[in-house]
């Protein structure tokens, strides 16, 4: 079964989305077979009404999985652009396997 995840900046945790419904709040998940979504529209609404929304997750396979030392972290940034990135600039799009940490950060492994 696949499940979205994404940072709810006001629980500060990760909130778990099944078949669109949130089923629960985790301090850390990892996920396989990850792809990264971005909804334009809701990007756009955020950019001119400044008003925070959820506009971006992960769809993936729930797994049990350390963050590997090869891992690199993945961020988004509504205002820098519509994808997730890494700390150089490049554009990720799907991942073999992620890992969302405590601390909010997102690290995959590619």
């Amino acid at each position: 079964m696949t499940i979205d995840v994404y940072r709810n900046l006001v629980r500060r945790a990760w909130s778990i989305r099944e078949a669109g419904l949130v089923v629960g709040h985790e301090q850390a998940v990892a996920l396989r077979d990850v792809r990264f979504v971005v909804s334009e529209a809701a990007r756009q609404r955020t950019l001119r009404l400044r008003q925070r929304a959820v506009m971006a997750w992960a769809t993936g396979t729930r797994c049990e999985a350390p963050r590997y030392p090869s891992a690199i972290r993945v961020r988004f940034d509504p205002y820098a652009g519509p994808n997730f990135t890494t700390e150089d600039g490049t554009v990720v799009l799907r991942a073999s396997l992620v890992r969302f940490e405590e601390d909010g950060s997102c690290w995959c492994v590619l």
